[in-house]
Order: C-alpha cells, then sequence, then structure tokens
C-alpha cells in the first residue's frame, strides 16, 4: 500500500517545521541536521531506511510499512521522540529508556534517525532489557507476535499472524501470503537469513531470525516461488537468480503476518 503524494507533502510540511530542540535534548549525541535530513530522505524513498548492522529487522519491517501507508505518522513519530523523549501512535506508545537515548550509534552502522525510531520502539518493549548499542543482539531482537500487535494498535485492520519461531511453514503459508500481497495487504515475513543468499538459500534451518517486507504480490506457479522483498536498505531478489521450489523455500520459511491499512 503506497502513500497518496497528500500524505508525502503534509509529511514534508511537519518536517518543515521541525519544532526547536530543549535544553537536555533526549538524543544529544544524534545530530539534529542529519537527522532532518535522514527523516526526509525516508519520506521520498522508504527503502532508504536501513537497520544496517543492528538486530532490529522487526522495527524496520513495521516502520517500512508504516512509511508506505502513512509517512505523516512516521514523520510526527520521530518529532516526538527526538524533542520529548517519548511518542505515540494510536494506542502504541514508545518511551525508551536512557541507555537507548544517550548512545551515539557509528555512523557507519545504522543511521541517527534510523536508530531513534527502530531501536526506541525495540527498547520500548523490552521487560528488562534496553537496547543501548547496535551490538546487542539479545535485546534488539524481537518476540513472537509483536508485529502483529504493533499493526494492531495504530489501526490496521484483520491483522493475521501465522508464524512459528521453529517450525517452518509450507505451502498453504505460502498460497495465504500470495493472496495477502495481491489484497493489497500488507505482509511481513519472518525467515532465516539464508534465504537472502543464493549459496545458502537451499540450506536447512531450526529458527528464524530476520523479518523482511513483501515488496510486490510473489511469483509462484507450477510449485516454484521467487519475490522481492525488503531488507536493509533495499529491495532484494528472492533468489536473485531464477526460482526456489515450494520446498527449498519452505527450509527456511517461518510464516507472515499480514494487515490491511485503514485510512480514517
Amino acid at each position: 500500500m503506497f502513500a497518496g503524494p497528500m500524505r508525502k507533502t503534509y509529511a514534508l510540511s511537519l518536517i518543515d517545521r521541525f519544532p526547536p530542540l530543549p535544553k537536555g535534548r533526549p538524543f544529544p549525541r544524534i545530530d539534529p541536521a542529519e537527522l532532518i535530513a535522514g527523516l526526509r530522505e525516508r519520506v521520498n524513498d522508504p527503502v532508504k531506511q536501513d537497520q544496517g548492522v543492528a538486530a532490529l529487522c522487526c522495527p524496520a519491517s513495521f516502520f517500512y510499512c508504516v512509511l508506505h501507508y502513512k509517512p505523516e505518522l512516521y514523520v510526527q513519530y520521530v518529532i516526538d521522540l527526538f524533542t520529548t523523549g517519548r511518542a505515540r501512535i494510536g494506542s502504541l506508545e514508545v518511551k525508551p529508556g536512557m541507555a537507548c537515548r544517550v548512545y551515539q550509534p557509528p555512523k557507519d552502522k545504522i543511521a541517527g534517525v534510523d536508530w531513534v525510531a527502530l531501536a526506541s520502539l525495540r527498547a520500548s518493549y523490552n521487560a528488562i532489557l534496553d537496547v543501548a548499542s547496535v551490538d546487542d543482539d539479545i535485546a534488539a531482537r524481537s518476540r513472537q507476535g509483536e508485529v502483529a500487535k504493533w499493526f494492531r494498535q495504530i489501526g490496521y485492520a484483520g491483522v493475521r499472524d501465522d508464524s512459528n519461531i521453529f517450525v517452518s511453514k509450507g505451502r498453504k503459508e505460502i498460497e495465504a501470503l500470495d493472496r495477502d500481497a495481491r489484497a493489497s495487504r500488507d505482509v511481513c515475513l519472518f525467515v532465516h537469513t539464508n534465504i537472502l543468499y543464493d549459496v545458502k538459500n537451499k540450506l536447512n534451518s531450526h529458527y528464524w531470525n530476520h523479518c523482511v517486507v513483501v515488496d510486490e504480490p510473489p511469483d509462484v506457479r507450477n510449485g516454484r516461488i521467487s519475490l522481492n522483498v525488503y531488507s536493509y536498505g533495499e529491495i532484494m531478489r528472492v533468489p536473485k537468480v531464477g526460482t526456489l521450489s515450494v520446498e527449498e523455500f519452505s527450509r527456511n520459511f517461518y510464516g507472515y503476518v499480514s494487515g490491511q491499512p485503514t485510512f480514517n
């Protein structure tokens, strides 16, 4: 689902009216000019959002959908976080801890705007661990059901969660995600990263460790599949060349979450 030009224009106007920063601002080590430039870049091209080396794939997938759906929500969310240290979209409340906010993310590992948006969401839903570094692999990882919960909280309709952590999925779920993508629903897949690389995409895995977004309906025919997904700040073809059999794809596929954007 893609935002119309009026929504993008409104989102960009919010950036143009970025409020003054308070003394003792919540993210003191992130450059405001770079964050504002990054906001504009992501509204104009959501693919530019990139989790970098941080294990923030679920927040990245979620906000990639939001950027396409209602970019003004994303922009206001980042503005509120950067100026007040907290934000809300619908019933989704985000208030990252001190360790997340005072961290200075290395520019070659993740952009400041992506740290603010993605790490803040992840840190707010951890019961114990704060996300305090791009190297916080355990604290940064999402749990089963969280992406579906986030979609519901911001107003997506008919959210479906057909995913497992350790048990891979097969033909039935592939056909279901295909139907959902063709019905203009946003679809996030839970996969093992093997699936992104042609030298590994036929290997077996035992759990999901990555979340991607279906960029367009997959090509599923004659028992084979190929598709484009958003991941790591780019659109990737899976596989890069040719197709995978449904059985090969299923070795690294652990289900999906989908939801219907609403515009009320």
